[in-house]
């Protein structure tokens, strides 16, 4: 007998977005498009032949199927988790699940990982791009590379790099009608923001100096890479990580245009984080150590980027 089940992905969209409530969250949860959450859970609706959210202009709430549905497909997602951990243990698989922002794992950690796994062959890494914080004991998460304050109680915690924010344009913009000579400067020209950012615009302009604004106008991205991308392509002025700048930089497809040595009041940075017990498995403490001198190769040559910079500035 055939089962009557509605696709995988249109109940992983659902579960998502009654979880965060909200289709954009979910999106970037699943890696896709807003609307393509919306399509999924349309479909489902259409499946099962209920509404299962209601639509508000600003908000998205279950409706009572809608609550029914997501407690009991949680079950299920659940029950087939703990299976999939059960197999990969017996089968003595070695997979690590490592998260990590999305941008830092596109511009940084991705181009790394060959030399990890030349270094480590017998060590398979899953990596999941996520800003949110996780849930170890029901996620099957191993470790996670964090982007914060490094303040996150109950779990082992260790300081990888402490950010540090470059003013960054093309070339082209560089030598347009409106110079970048001093700070303020960049308010002439369109400026690229990163919502993901915790150091902003306006904390970078008061620290240079510049009277703050009450609102600062141009495009603003949910994530790093995206606005490295604007940045490249001319779009207006990045306020971005040296460390996910570094490939643009050394391409010359993005320049500097001031001495790196704005400091802002409170700088965020990435963190090692997991559960204390996880340290206690030989492959974690590997990943561990080898992101850990990675960080510190990637921090000295962007000091080192840097020092150039200031003294071509100076």
């Amino acid at each position: 007998m055939s089962r009557t089940l509605p696709p995988l992905i249109a109940l992983r969209s659902f579960e998502s977005a009654a979880r965060h409530l909200s289709f954009k969250d979910a999106a970037e949860e699943l890696s896709v498009t807003p609307s393509a959450v919306s399509h999924q859970i349309h479909n489902l609706e259409t499946f099962l032949g209920v509404r299962l959210f209601h639509r508000m202009n600003r908000a998205l709430r279950l409706t009572g199927a809608g609550e029914t549905y997501v407690m009991k497909v949680r079950i299920a997602f659940d029950q087939i988790e703990q299976a999939t951990r059960d197999l990969a243990a017996i089968s003595g698989t070695d997979v690590l699940t490592l998260t990590a922002p999305p941008s830092l794992t596109a511009t940084w950690l991705v181009p790394r990982l060959k030399a990890f796994r030349d270094q480590f062959p017998d060590i398979d890494i899953r990596v999941k791009g996520t800003m949110d914080d996780v849930d170890y004991a029901r996620e099957n998460v191993d470790a996670s590379i964090r982007y914060g304050y490094g303040d996150w109680p109950g779990l082992e915690v260790e300081h990888l790099s402490t950010e540090r924010m470059l003013v960054l344009c093309s070339p082209s913009l560089l030598k347009s009608a409106a110079p970048m000579r001093v700070p303020g400067d960049v308010l002439s020209h369109p400026l690229i923001h990163s919502e993901c950012r915790l150091t902003g615009w306006g904390d970078w302009l008061r620290a240079a100096g510049v009277p703050a604004l009450e609102a600062l106008g141009g495009f603003r991205f949910t994530h790093s890479a995206h606005s490295l991308r604007a940045a490249a392509d001319g779009l207006g002025v990045a306020l971005e990580n040296d460390l996910m700048a570094a490939d643009y930089l050394a391409e010359g497809v993005l320049v500097a245009p001031f001495a790196a040595d704005v400091k802002v009041s409170r700088p965020a940075g990435y963190y090692f984080v997991c559960p204390a017990d996880n340290l206690q498995v030989p492959k974690i403490r590997a990943v561990r150590d080898w992101l850990r001198e990675e960080f510190r190769a990637s921090d000295a040559h962007c000091l080192a980027r840097a020092e150039m910079v200031n003294l071509a500035s100076s």
